[in-house]
């Protein structure tokens, strides 16, 4: 992933691309709304989205290192206008284009040849190079598949039919962009608005309150700020350092290595992405994909969600219990119900966006009141919470800077994803024109001999290798037309195959060579990354077990709240404990061997719903819990740290 510096944005430049963004984000809010002034077009709502995602890549992203910092260069300059030519072409022509599907003009192909270009590129000025290369893979096996060994070939197509056929519905102006568009923008925007109005500093210290009085509280705090930050985030690097920034310094004064603090935060922030109602933008282009309603896919994920969460704080507790890590003193808490009193309103419009969805209203029209009814919140907050020397003119003054540098960062945000969108819907549109999604399927079945297991395996090593090189969204999009198919053929149903390779996805955010959340709590920690980053896999470990869950127990309820689900529910907590236990090598005292390989035995028991091994699984824990509770308090631990870490500890 890309990990380019933007230009500077102040002057001219700044002026004209705020403009823009602001823009942008105001024109698919009122999209998401009534139609006050009349209902926009399907070519203008699609073709003005790439016109000016990546006319604002091209402004701020530059060439290379070496590019012109502070000013679009020529190149730049070419690559806008043949955007603005090319997309702009579609959203005028749109109407033509859809009567001659099939047949194209020279004009067409022209045009068609620009918006691949200028797609790929933007690609790859935002997240780097593999992505592109996949594209341009893609492209040639449409044009030379019938030069192919037989098992993944076809016919082949020429250069013209190809990229015209990309400059569709079918292809870069399909269902990722729709779903992005519609959905996926707003969020952003939601987030950034929120941020920009204080939520995000309130997310971060009313968690810290509430649990500063216990051991591991920072740790702790970490991991509760950091699912309620994801929330309105739905980025798990974006995450890390809202909330890092903050926790990270407090657990290292608190008493924990520099290394583990920073792979702490990056952990509990990849369960942002799990966390409704917003999750991720792939969580959107699931319901799309399955078509099942996201209000559902958002009720099934939640207990998934919360479990993660939980495995990380209790691997944190363990972490703090063995390295006898101080509670924090009581004249350093901050009192949680001054905060909460002083900030309780932000809490409305997630509660508010959720009961929308649940109640029928598409996710679309739900952010879009909740998004209001947050501005005009914040705002009598802010006229009642006023100092006496400010007017109500400078009350009303900052609030629509606010307004207005919130819609502007909501619009930047959302380029990670919305630049990629041209290029994922050029992959799509060859596995449709060429068949490969029934090739690839066949070769999954092939390749695993049908068995399920293997499948799972097949999908946690293919999502680790392409996250190596994409956003966590375009991993899960690539896994979902390519792997997902072939796990339902072995029997699993689309949500459950959805949700293991979305869950997979996410490795990247922690999993070394390449883990950004975890470089990026490794730069506020002053850490070694790597060493933060192998860290972060441990604290992280359930990511790669839940998705397990998913087809061997009912914890997605698929078939509502039985009490099969809620017993799978239950056991599942229990194991975590006994897991976090034995990772961290502590539960009363230091554990041995026996007791590690027992406690890991138990979890593994306590995991499959069934009473007999559930209760074989809680005789397990039960004997190490007496084991423990036979040696002597403390056995092992090293004295209690009551000194912060010094730059020394990062290597």
């Amino acid at each position: 992933m890309s990990d380019v510096l933007l230009r500077d944005r102040r002057g001219l430049l700044g002026l004209i691309f705020s403009v823009i963004a602001i823009f942008f984000a105001g024109f698919y809010l009122y999209a998401a709304g009534p139609a006050y002034f009349g209902r926009i077009g399907v070519g203008t709502f699609r073709g003005l989205f790439l016109l000016l995602a990546i006319t604002m890549v091209f402004m701020i992203y530059p060439f290379g290192r070496r590019s012109n910092m502070r000013r679009p260069t020529v190149i730049d300059l070419v690559l806008i206008a043949m955007t603005i030519v090319s997309f702009g072409y579609f959203v005028v022509e749109f109407n033509s284009l859809v009567h001659r599907t099939g047949f194209y003009t020279d004009m067409d192909l022209y045009m068609a040849l620009m918006a691949t270009i200028v797609s790929i590129e933007a690609t790859r000025r935002v997240m780097g190079t593999m992505l592109p290369v996949v594209a341009i893979i893609f492209l040639l096996y449409a044009v030379h598949g019938n030069m192919l060994p037989e098992n993944i070939s076809h016919r082949g197509y020429p250069w013209g039919r190809v990229l015209t056929d990309m400059f569709t519905q079918e292809g870069m102006f399909g269902l990722v962009l729709n779903v992005t568009a519609q959905y996926v923008v707003l969020f952003v925007v939601f987030g950034a608005l929120m941020n920009r109005f204080g939520a995000g500093d309130f997310f971060v210290r009313l968690p810290f309150a509430l649990t500063a009085g216990y051991r591991g509280g920072p740790a702790k705090a970490s991991v509760l700020g950091s699912g309620m930050m994801g929330m309105i985030s739905g980025s798990a690097t974006a995450n890390t350092v809202a909330t890092g920034t903050f926790t990270i310094p407090l657990m290292i004064k608190a008493g924990y290595k520099r290394h583990v603090a920073g792979a702490i935060e990056p952990a509990a922030s990849t369960g942002g992405m799990f966390m409704p109602p917003i999750m991720g933008a792939a969580v959107f282009i699931m319901a799309e994909m399955i078509q099942m309603p996201y209000t559902e896919i958002m009720i099934a994920a939640l207990v998934p969600a919360i479990l993660y969460f939980f495995s990380v704080a209790a691997v944190a507790h363990f972490e703090a219990a063995r390295e006898n890590i101080p509670i924090l003193p009581k004249e350093d808490r901050e009192d949680a119900w001054q905060i909460f009193k002083q900030g309780w309103y932000y809490l409305l419009p997630i509660g508010f966006v959720i009961y929308l969805m649940l109640s029928g209203t598409s996710p679309s029209r739900a952010v879009y009141y909740s998004i209001f009814l947050f501005i005009g919140v914040a705002m009598l907050a802010r006229l009642i919470l006023k100092s006496p020397d400010e007017s109500y003119f400078s009350v009303f003054k900052r609030s629509f800077i606010d307004l207005l540098k919130g819609l502007e960062e909501g619009a930047v945000n959302s380029l990670v994803i919305s630049a990629v969108v041209g290029t994922v819907g050029v992959i799509l549109g060859v596995v449709f024109l060429t068949g490969l999604g029934f090739i690839f399927t066949s070769s999954v079945m092939q390749f695993t001999f049908g068995l399920l297991p293997l499948g799972i395996v097949l999908a946690l090593v293919s999502s680790y290798i392409l996250g190596m090189g994409m956003t966590v969204t375009s991993a899960y999009i690539l896994m979902a037309i390519l792997v997902a198919p072939g796990l339902e053929v072995m029997g699993i149903s689309a949500l459950a195959a959805h949700m293991i390779v979305f869950w997979y996805s996410q490795s990247s955010n922690i999993s070394p060579p390449v883990c950004m959340a975890a470089f990026a709590g490794a730069s506020i920690a002053r850490a070694n990354p790597m060493r933060t980053g192998f860290t972060a896999l441990k604290f992280s470990i359930f990511l790669f077990i839940i998705p397990v869950l998913f087809v061997y127990t009912p914890i997605l309820m698929p078939e509502g709240l039985t009490f099969g689900a809620v017993q799978a529910m239950v056991t599942s907590f229990i194991a975590v404990g006994a897991t976090a236990a034995a990772v961290s090598n502590f539960m009363l005292v230091r554990t041995t061997l026996f007791e590690r390989v027992t406690l890991v035995l138990g979890a593994v028991v306590l995991l499959f719903p069934q009473l007999l091994l559930n209760v074989a699984g809680l005789a397990l824990l039960v004997l190490v819990y007496v084991l423990q509770s036979r040696r002597k308090p403390g056995d092992g631990a090293p004295p209690v740290r009551t000194v912060p870490q010094t730059a020394g500890d990062t290597a």
